[in-house]
Order: structure tokens, then sequence, then C-alpha cells
């Protein structure tokens, strides 16, 4: 899913470092609109806060961020977040990972790939993908 989410933005930037969020529709967001999330990055790693926090997220880790300060969900979410998003802002570039994350009940395996998305010269929003890493055989759903 995550591949198939880099590619549809690598199509959108038409040349440029990066797609805006005007360059996408909702309906051709849908088949990963639960695993998004959209933050707007207004420049300062204090203020990088979560627009969508999809609601398949909001099950598996047990909070929503919606509206939330990346900083303010430390508490939550660990500091490798905020280090990642910024990374994303600071070169303009998409960043992938793979690494456990807390949750409210544990920490589960993710991967992840953070996509810069620009209006000017510099990234205004940031768009995510997060899935878990289902272990051969798990029941969980994908």
């Amino acid at each position: 899913m995550l591949r198939e989410l880099y590619e549809l933005w690598a199509v959108k930037r038409h040349g440029r470092l990066a797609p805006s969020r005007s360059d996408f529709s909702v309906f051709e967001l849908k088949p990963w609109l639960g695993h998004l999330l959209i933050l707007d990055n207004l420049h300062s790693r204090e203020d990088i806060r979560f627009r969508l926090y999809g609601s398949n997220l909001t099950e598996i880790f047990g909070f929503d961020l919606t509206y939330k300060t990346v900083i303010d969900s430390v508490i939550l979410i660990g500091d490798r977040p905020l280090v990642e998003y910024d990374e994303v802002s600071r070169l303009q570039r998409p960043v992938y990972v793979s690494r456990f994350s807390p949750s409210i009940r544990n920490h589960i395996q993710v991967d992840k790939l953070a996509l810069p998305l620009m209006s000017g010269s510099k990234v205004d929003q940031i768009l995510a993908g997060i899935y878990p890493v289902i272990a051969h055989g798990s029941d969980l759903p994908r």
C-alpha cells in the first residue's frame, strides 16, 4: 500500500520537488484513508499539527491525534515522529521508516511513509501512511 501511495505522489509531482495537497482528490486517496495522516507544517518543530489522523490509526494505536501538535503528542508517540517529520520538512523529500511504535496497549511494528506536500518553496503539509507489520498467521486485519 505504501509503495502505491508513493507512486501516486510521484505522478502528482509533475517534475516539481513535491505536489501540493490540492493535487489530490479525496477519491484518489480513498484506498489509504483510514491509515493516513495529514500534518500542517507551520515551519516550526513546535507547531507541526495533525490535521487528519486516520480512523484505522486511532483503532490501532488507541488514541486520536487530530488537531494536536506532534510535540504535545510526544508522551503518546515518542520523539521519533518529530524527528521524521522535521526531516521531511528540512530535506523536502520522502522518509520511509519501519520501526516499533508505542500504542496504548504495547509497542507494535509499523511501516510508515511520510511525503512532503508543497504549495510554494517550503513543505507546508506532510502526507503520511502508516500500516502495522502483520506477522504471518496473525488474525489482525490489514
